[in-house]
């Protein structure tokens, strides 16, 4: 004999499976690790907490449009994820520039302007730059940590200037500041924000007034690892964040 079911109940039942579905929905999706560090102001990620900043804002809206549950990995440095991404056992980094030795392992898909080598003096010789040729016989520092592009390295050697590699971002500023070198390249934002953690740096240091003609190739790009058991993902992936690039969610630098 068959029990009707009660108008209540069947309810209940409704309301259940509402509330339900969308983590069923989640519990599908397959689950892509972003490997990413400390890097303010677009990232901030402190041990413990979980990351903030416009670029975590648009790597879970990209996982939403795109239908994968993004993780997060611990607070890891770049050279370390480039490994991890190289071995498949990670999935996602961000704001990498575009190499020929990152290609056969990593799929690169551009989302903003890059401004990696951004030029950086003591605040007194802010005005001394003014063209190509002014760079003649300056020495510049770089972060050996860093990729640097084939257009800046041709600008760089065809005035005659000199390149001082540094083991990292905080040592090239410091040979700036004892006046060791007359110019540090680096990313804006990252070592804008490296000065406004120092203020004994910041007092004597800043941007020069001066820039490179911008390399409209250079983009920071959003890449995924070949090896990765998701990449099959990447044409929605691509799409999706394409659709994100022409609806202006994807620039964070200030025009």
């Amino acid at each position: 004999m068959l029990y009707p079911f009660s108008p209540g109940l069947l309810n209940m039942l409704l309301c259940s499976l509402l509330l339900w579905w969308p983590a069923l929905l989640l519990a599908q999706q397959p689950e892509l690790e972003w490997c990413l560090d400390h890097l303010p102001p677009r990232q901030n990620y402190l041990p413990h907490q979980q990351p903030t900043g416009p670029v975590v804002d648009m790597m879970q809206q990209l996982a939403r449009q795109s239908g994968f549950t993004l993780k997060f990995s611990p607070p890891t440095p770049v050279a370390r994820c480039l490994k991890l991404m190289q071995q498949g056992k990670t999935d996602l980094m961000t704001g990498l520039l575009w190499s020929e030795s990152r290609e056969p392992f990593m799929l690169l898909l551009p989302f903003d302007e890059a401004r990696a080598e951004t030029l950086f003096s003591r605040k007194a010789d802010a005005n001394k730059i003014r063209k190509n040729s002014d760079l003649a016989g300056l020495t510049i520092a770089i972060d050996t940590t860093r990729h640097y592009s084939r257009h800046f390295l041709t600008i760089v050697a065809q005035q005659q200037a000199k390149i001082k590699k540094a083991a990292d971002l905080e040592q090239a500023l410091a040979l700036l500041h004892y006046g060791d070198v007359d110019l540090v390249a680096g990313p804006q934002q990252i070592t804008l924000n490296a000065l406004k953690n120092n203020p004994r740096l910041q007092h004597k240091l800043g941007l020069n007034n001066w820039q490179l003609p911008k390399d409209k190739s250079q983009h920071n790009h959003l890449a995924l690892s070949r090896t990765s058991p998701h990449f099959v993902l990447h044409h929605q992936i691509s799409q999706q964040l394409q659709l994100m690039v022409a609806q202006k969610q994807t620039h964070f630098y200030p025009d």
